[in-house]
């Protein structure tokens, strides 16, 4: 949520995400605070990310990249959701685990 946005463009935001990816009940998603090291120039109070979080039902985490604080735990929380998303949709698509078959091109994940 940028500083400088009001309460209702940041939910018109999370709606248009959702519009887009609509064909999916829940994407994953966090909510990240980043220069948590310039509390003195903050913009957004934590309370406010916290409880936009909390009606999203996502989770929030604040990040400094000049100290390294949380900047590993937002990437690995994330791909984690991601991660019980694919299982989860495989597993409905299966009707059990999915088992170590080989998958589909589409079906892979690729980072880099």
């Amino acid at each position: 949520m940028a500083a400088n946005k009001s309460k209702g463009q940041s939910s018109l935001a999370l709606h248009k995400i959702l519009r887009v990816k609509a064909e999916e009940d829940k994407i994953p998603l966090l909510v990240v605070g980043n220069k948590s090291d310039l509390e003195e120039r903050r913009q957004v109070p934590v309370e406010e990310a916290r409880s936009k979080a909390e009606e999203w039902g996502v989770q929030y985490v604040e990040t400094s990249a000049k100290t390294r604080a949380n900047v590993d735990k937002v990437f690995f929380d994330l791909m984690r959701e991601i991660r019980t998303k694919k299982m989860s949709e495989n597993k409905d698509k299966n009707g059990k685990k999915s088992s170590k078959n080989k998958k589909s091109f589409k079906e892979r994940c690729c980072l880099l």
